[in-house]
């Protein structure tokens, strides 16, 4: 377990060294996401939780999400006495905390109705995917940003935000917030234009408007490759600082934004919320 970790902490300082920066040192991470689903009793506990493609994912992850998922409570809003059953995304995140000592941590979840129809969440309609900037692409620059939205009754999107740009470069501090910049605004343009199918079935129908997230990925690493070729590698990156919302009430936010399966449109408001920390104290 101590050889595997110190083989992913390599490469991790390996993607620092390229960088020819000493302060990245604190701030490089290497991550992935791992999918699954998650049984909950009607106290809150949990009951059982199962991975996707378990041998795919690294032993010391299963490790990891073996040792915090059971002691996890939850609360329900469905008020049922019976198991429930929802999707499972946690983000795991290891990274240098210094010379002596590497971490790694669930750093986010999120969850997700199993047993909800399509009609209940909001989705999107007919995308316009994002230019890819030239100027990144120039500078073989890839990222992910991370969206809040507000949509309204009509469909539209009546508010937009950025929480969080990461990126897989490292430069001054101006060259990193250009290009955050620059991944950005192509994903803000693109997404506010975007109208979602709204839900005509569930608890969430009538509701005024819809907060969702979704990730935008531009990645010029994976042309050619499948979701298949990635789920259960590191991936390395910078993690851009992590913006609050103005117009989202903070209560709905105890999930996180980079816990959500890249192109996918999630709902803020969901059936399970975590009540103990991630790693299950």
């Amino acid at each position: 377990m101590k050889r595997w970790m110190t083989v992913v902490l390599c490469m991790l300082m390996a993607y620092v060294a390229s960088a020819h920066a000493g302060d990245v040192r604190k701030t490089a991470e290497a991550t992935m996401l791992v999918t699954g689903s998650i049984e909950v009793m009607p106290d809150g506990t949990v009951h059982d939780y199962s991975i996707d493609r378990p041998e795919k994912i690294p032993p010391l992850v299963l490790d990891l999400i073996k040792n915090n998922v059971p002691n996890w409570k939850f609360r329900r809003d469905d008020h049922l006495e019976a198991i429930f059953k929802a999707k499972m995304n946690l983000r795991i995140v290891a990274k240098r905390v210094d010379d002596q000592h590497d971490s790694i941590t669930i750093s986010s979840a999120s969850f997700g109705d199993a047993d909800a129809a399509h009609t209940d969440q909001v989705s999107a309609k007919n995308p316009r995917l994002p230019h890819y900037p030239l100027d990144a692409i120039k500078a073989r620059v890839s990222g992910t940003v991370f969206l809040s939205m507000r949509v309204g009754r009509t469909g539209q999107v009546e508010n937009i935000a950025i929480e969080q740009v990461n990126l897989n470069m490292y430069g001054n501090d101006a060259q990193m917030r250009h290009y955050r910049e620059v991944l950005g605004d192509a994903a803000l343009d693109a997404l506010k234009t975007w109208t979602f199918n709204l839900p005509t079935t569930g608890k969430h129908v009538t509701d005024p408007y819809w907060d969702v997230r979704m990730p935008v990925a531009f990645d010029l690493n994976v042309l050619g490759q499948s979701a298949e070729d990635t789920y259960g590698k590191w991936k390395t990156y910078i993690p851009g600082p992590r913006e609050s919302i103005p117009w989202a009430k903070s209560s709905k936010l105890s999930s996180s934004s980079d816990a959500i399966p890249e192109g996918s449109v999630s709902q803020v408001d969901q059936p399970l919320q975590l009540m103990t920390a991630l790693d299950g104290a």
